[in-house]
């Protein structure tokens, strides 16, 4: 979905070939989308059998959603260049998208069958009894009891 054809900023192209740019940016793209990272930790599925999986988004990937996130990052750089004048896609868009793209689908448990995403996605055959989302997941939501204010006592 990214060919030569496309606008690239200058700062993505700036010493090497558009080519080789093309190669660089997906490679960062891609890299961000499979990592198994904390920030890509979709779900947390627990099977009939009690045994537990952490899935993540790139369990979900598809062409679609690598065609959204391309299509996302041209939105990016065209508001960019309408607002500042700077042309082109970076890779920065392409991992921004990434990110939106992610947000975007969080809500996939609540509209599909379990079961079925977790065949499409080659996960257990075993039936899914609880999906806990783990999107947007943070330290602050997790903090800890002794981090309460103490207001004091009332008479």
């Amino acid at each position: 979905y990214l060919t030569a054809d496309i606008p690239f900023a200058e700062s993505e192209t700036r010493g090497t070939d558009i080519p080789s740019a093309i190669t660089s940016m997906i490679a960062s793209t891609v890299e961000a989308m499979y990592a198994l990272s904390e920030e890509n930790r979709f779900l947390e599925v627990t099977y009939a059998n009690g045994d537990k999986e952490v899935l993540y988004f790139k369990d979900f990937s598809s062409g679609a959603m690598i065609e959204s996130v391309v299509r996302r990052a041209k939105k990016l750089a065209l508001k960019r260049y309408i607002g500042r004048g700077e042309k082109g896609i970076m890779a920065d868009d392409l991992l921004t998208a990434v990110r939106e793209e992610f947000k975007e689908n969080e809500d996939l448990p609540n509209t599909t069958n379990p079961d079925d995403w977790a065949k499409i996605a080659g996960k257990k055959g075993e039936r899914i009894v609880y999906v806990k989302p783990l999107m947007g997941e943070t330290k602050e939501k997790l903090r800890s009891v002794e981090r309460v204010v103490n207001t004091g006592q009332y008479i």
